[in-house]
């Protein structure tokens, strides 16, 4: 399975055709064998994107036991998902945005956020900065915008997150 995705990844990446007989191909498995773990290719991109919300998560529980804050952390790892491969990344948004019966990140993030805060109003401040940060790392990745990946962009979604969070916690009291 992992072979299967890592081919797609790097045929996604390179702008070549997806097709599932080009991924088994380059996986170097058959097409039936292809079939045994993925209906079709829309299936293969939703795993792509399931592989990568659980890469997310891992890698911001280790930054985070690294001594950094919770906050850079999750944007951290927004910012470097794919490994940098923004082609294959951009691939797996687009099919999120066009398909809205695939979850996506957004539907994880609720899910995570509604079992961590029972409080109305911070599941809603949660729900707006989240969809603020994805927001702008969707728009950097559809637009191929060289902001992507930089400390730069980093740190103005830190300040976004942190300046709402202050902001909201004023209105609060």
């Amino acid at each position: 399975m992992d072979a299967i995705l890592e081919a797609a990844t790097r045929i996604l990446e390179a702008g070549e055709t997806f097709t599932t007989n080009h991924v088994a191909e380059l996986a170097g498995v058959s097409v039936g064998t292809l079939y045994q773990y993925f209906r079709d290719r829309d299936a293969i991109i939703e795993a792509l994107g399931a592989r990568e919300r659980a890469a997310m998560h891992a890698a911001t529980l280790a930054v985070v036991a690294g001594g950094v804050d919770p906050d850079r952390a999750a944007i951290r790892a927004q910012l470097g998902a794919f490994d940098g491969r923004h082609g294959a990344r951009r691939a797996v948004l687009e099919h999120i945005l066009r398909d809205p019966a695939v979850p996506g990140m957004a539907d994880k993030v609720d899910e995570g956020t509604a079992a961590l805060i029972g409080d109305r109003v911070k599941r809603v401040n949660a729900f707006v900065v989240s969809r603020a940060v994805m927001g702008v790392v969707r728009a950097a990745v559809l637009e191929r915008s060289p902001l992507l990946g930089t400390s730069e962009l980093e740190d103005a979604l830190v300040r976004l997150v942190r300046g709402y969070r202050e902001a909201s916690l004023k209105a609060s009291k």
